[in-house]
């Protein structure tokens, strides 16, 4: 059924008329009472355990009828007519809808759309009970009934023939697929199989030719013009007979690495430096070496000077 606020909206944003004859408002094909609720809830109800209420069909028609009105006019002109009034944190919102500004209403101002009625086909019903007759036969078909079984032989008595036989039954009906599930397989993968191709379409019209065989022999960063007419110049002067000429090379003077400036490498710090200038003031002419050592000497050699003299701390 159709939405009556949807379709005074559709009949207001495109500007068609609305007729209205007694209590009756027609829209075309559609026409409903004045007094049918819609589904837009006044400000204020539904809350604290009060029972939501809905504007009527002809408080809203009143109000795009005098929409250029000011609101307290309104609410004296709708009181004069005994017309429900919209209330004024609506009448913003209600009009924004109604004009085509807004698309969106609140959740709970939306019906819940009635459930559409699958509408089958008779064959399809028709098979359908088919399938389910023949399921009942055969599970009718699979009770073991005793007094049905007559004895094979001797060795063999009636309750253990109807014992293995429910066991077979039991084993196909475990083993063997049922129609349900090859039907139910077979939607998945079609359905599977479908959503593949449509992915693959959608790839395949997004794709571009980039490059071809042709674009890559084609080299656009690098011109090898220069030095493939340098060759063919150097073979054409060889066949000529005529040698290919030598550019003098640059003039450059030998340098000897021994007329460069040597820098003067600065001494490093010696503290025994100051002995070489002090002189031998200290043993007053005498040949004696104040900074000798007997450390690693026997006291034979210590005894024997002339053959092992004193080893100096500067020569280690």
């Amino acid at each position: 059924m159709a939405d009556v606020l949807s379709v005074l909206r559709q009949y207001n944003t495109q500007k068609k008329e609305i007729v209205v004859k007694g209590d009756e408002v027609i829209f075309g094909e559609f026409s409903w009472p004045k007094n049918v609720k819609t589904n837009y809830v006044i400000w204020g109800t539904g809350k604290e355990g009060q029972p939501r209420e809905y504007y009527t069909l002809d408080s809203i028609l009143f109000l795009l009828n005098n929409v250029h009105l000011s609101h307290p006019v309104y609410v004296r002109r709708a009181a004069t007519e005994n017309i429900p009034v919209v209330r004024r944190p609506d009448r913003k919102d209600l009009l924004a809808y109604l004009n085509g500004e807004t698309f969106k209403r609140a959740a709970d101002e939306i019906l819940a759309e009635a459930k559409k009625p699958r509408i089958e086909d008779e064959e399809c019903v028709r098979l359908d009970k088919e399938r389910l007759a023949a399921r009942l036969e055969g599970h009718k078909e699979g009770i073991v009934q005793t007094e049905q079984i007559r004895s094979l032989s001797e060795a063999m008595s009636v309750e253990k023939i109807a014992a293995i036989k429910a066991k077979i039954m039991a084993k196909k009906r475990s083993t063997i697929k049922t129609d349900l599930d090859d039907d139910i397989t077979a939607l998945k993968q079609r359905s599977f199989v479908d959503a593949e191709v449509d992915v693959t379409r959608d790839i395949v019209s997004r794709e571009r030719v980039w490059r071809t065989r042709t674009t890559i022999l084609q080299s656009t960063g690098k011109n090898f013009a220069k030095n493939i007419f340098a060759i063919l110049q150097s073979v054409k002067a060889r066949e000529e007979g005529r040698a290919p000429e030598q550019r003098p090379a640059p003039n450059t003077a030998p340098t000897d690495p021994t007329l460069r400036n040597k820098q003067p490498i600065p001494a490093a710090y010696n503290r025994y430096d100051q002995e070489r200038f002090k002189g031998k003031e200290e043993t007053e002419g005498f040949k004696i070496d104040t900074m000798g050592t007997y450390h690693g000497m026997t006291l034979k050699s210590v005894t024997v000077m002339g053959s092992h003299p004193p080893v100096s701390e500067l020569e280690f």
